[in-house]
């Protein structure tokens, strides 16, 4: 157990020094989640939304950003190991997929850990946020974080059989969708149709959200689905890691550079 702890900080180690010499990912902390924040905020602010609005507003990006950081970093870590052709010698090695997946879902974290700080500081400063329900706030963020691993996992996966080019563009695409399609802002039911409802609420990710709405009651949150669809998404995606890691060493696509 000690050895694998030391091959995950090992990886988080690599990724955290990759992101401090990446303005791409150093803009993906400091930049867009503000981008996004204020363009929200500042439209409710025109139209004159209420505080109860604006709060949902400023955790429901923090939320939204806890998908998107786990479900990138837990991708990118397998797909940049390949493009600095790394990844022979990383596979060779003692670690395996979920403890080079675990590492970069942390690194993740700790993209959020940052988001969180600045995003809640400036709610508060300029629009006097007051933080209400911490807990109930952080066991959402909490499934999100399991969403957003699942969602990097299977992505982790189809690198190792498919064009890892194409997944890494679909790692941006993916979770951003399913953050949008999830209701961060607004009630599913008003917006959707009921059949599309049903495949929506099959997604822990609608549950989590509800639960970020309900602080400001605006949203119910059904704690048994969220629990049950976070538990099948983690199987689906350790069974599909598992399927497309030995597809791709079967078709010599796992490692192949150039």
């Amino acid at each position: 157990m000690f050895d694998s702890l030391s091959r995950i900080k090992g990886m988080l180690y690599r990724n955290f020094i990759w992101a401090c010499r990446s303005p791409f990912r150093l803009t993906d902390v400091f930049i867009w989640p503000l981008v996004m924040l204020f363009t929200l905020t500042l439209f409710l602010s025109a139209v004159g939304g209420s505080q109860q609005f604006l709060g949902l507003l400023i955790l429901s990006v923090i939320g939204w950003r806890a998908l998107f950081f786990v479900s990138f970093e837990t991708t990118a870590a397998f797909v940049e190991a390949h493009w600095d052709r790394a990844l022979p010698n990383l596979l060779v090695s003692p670690i395996n997929t979920l403890e080079i997946a675990i590492g970069g879902a942390l690194s993740g974290v700790l993209k959020l850990i940052m988001v969180m700080i600045i995003c809640l500081s400036v709610g508060h400063l300029l629009y006097g946020f007051a933080f209400i329900q911490p807990i109930t706030f952080f066991i959402a963020v909490g499934f999100l974080l399991i969403s957003g691993f699942s969602i990097g996992f299977i992505l982790f996966g189809l690198a190792c059989y498919f064009d890892k080019r194409n997944i890494f563009t679909l790692s941006f695409i993916l979770p951003e969708l399913i953050g949008l399609l999830s209701g961060p802002y607004y009630s599913i039911q008003d917006v959707f149709p009921p059949y599309i409802v049903s495949v929506l609420n099959l997604l822990p990710t609608t549950h989590a959200f509800n639960l970020i709405k309900s602080i400001f009651g605006l949203g119910q949150v059904n704690y048994f689905m969220l629990i049950l669809t976070s538990i099948i998404w983690v199987i689906i995606a350790i069974l599909l890691n598992n399927i497309f890691y030995n597809l791709g060493r079967k078709k010599g696509t796992l490692t192949k550079v150039g």
